[in-house]
């Protein structure tokens, strides 16, 4: 019976001492986060939960777009964006794909009709036509 109580008594020393020692150490997690426009945003957490810093827009710190995870490398309108891919953003800033049109390494292209771009991006047909997304659809 007492080493029972010793050996509890021991447990909720080395218990009392964990959780000691991880409220002595700050808890500082940093993550990137984007708001509502696509804009990177640093957070940090305290003890208290989540502490939001301000945006950090490509506008005014071009470099936020060559982060990891940053949806592109270019900054157009104060948001980081891929030319090769965006449609909005095409080759350069500001320069936009036709509704039928998607951005093919900075090129507009039409992927329901374009041999080379049949269906997607690089999607060559070899034979045929490419017609409506698709290589020698019907035809004769």
């Amino acid at each position: 019976m007492n080493t029972f109580k010793i050996s509890n008594f021991v447990v909720v020393v080395l218990v009392v001492l964990a959780i000691g020692l991880t409220l002595s150490e700050p808890l500082r997690v940093e993550a990137n986060h984007r708001d509502r426009y696509g804009r990177l945003i640093a957070c940090t957490r305290g003890r208290k939960g989540w502490n939001r810093s301000a945006a950090m827009t490509c506008d005014k710190s071009p470099r936020v777009c060559r982060l990891k995870g940053s949806s592109g490398t270019a900054c157009c309108r104060e948001r980081c964006v891929d030319l090769r891919t965006n449609k909005f953003n095409c080759g350069r800033c500001g320069k936009s794909c036709q509704y039928s049109e998607i951005c093919c390494n900075g090129y507009c292209v039409n992927p329901m009709f374009d041999k080379r771009h049949c269906g997607g991006c690089f999607k060559k047909c070899n034979k045929g036509r490419c017609a409506y997304g698709m290589c020698s659809y019907a035809y004769a």
